[in-house]
């Protein structure tokens, strides 16, 4: 019988024999998974930044969209205030200029409450008859109005005390003005 001998220094099983290899492989397996694992990290980290640098200057744009949006729509309720207070401004001074027209018609009209007013018809009646000539037809205080309106076919004249205080307002229109500034 012959007896096999099995020498100390050969590994028992196929498995043994491949141990070392085993530890290689995991050893560069795991130094290759850190490697994938430290350039993803890499990788999401500058994707990372790049959003956050991207979604920065689209803030800043909206922002300044914004800004732009607001800074022209102050304009605009300014440019809106600034007319409505002209507008109002303008209104207010028609308004008195209606009342400073009333007076005067009224304090025109009063003066045929004076003595001398017939007087002043007669005179305003001989102004009309020189321009018109004397056939001219004169109707006295017409309308309620005072004063005289004379015809002579075609032409015209109007002496009344309402026309003339308007005429009178009319020609002081410079001073008239001055009053609102």
């Amino acid at each position: 019988m012959t007896a096999t001998v099995t020498s100390s220094r050969e590994p028992r099983t196929l498995a043994g024999r491949l141990d070392p290899v085993r530890v290689a492989l995991l050893e560069d397996a795991g130094s290759e998974a850190d490697r994938i694992l430290t350039e993803a990290r890499h990788g999401a980290d500058e994707a990372v930044a790049a959003a956050e640098q991207e979604v920065a200057a689209e803030v800043a744009e909206v922002e300044r969209r914004q800004a732009i949006s607001a800074a022209a729509h102050a304009d605009q309720v300014r440019a809106r205030a600034r007319a409505e207070a002209h507008s109002e401004m303008l209104g207010a001074r028609e308004g008195l200029h209606q009342d400073l027209l009333e007076a005067v018609r009224l304090a025109a009209l009063d003066l045929r409450n004076d003595k001398r007013y017939p007087a002043l018809l007669d005179h305003f009646e001989a102004v009309a008859r020189a321009q018109l000539g004397p056939d001219a037809q004169v109707e006295r205080d017409p309308s309620g109005r005072g004063g005289i309106v004379a015809v002579a076919g075609t032409r015209r004249v109007d002496y009344t005390l309402t026309t003339l205080a308007e005429r009178a307002l009319r020609d002081h229109a410079e001073e008239v003005a001055s009053l609102w500034t």
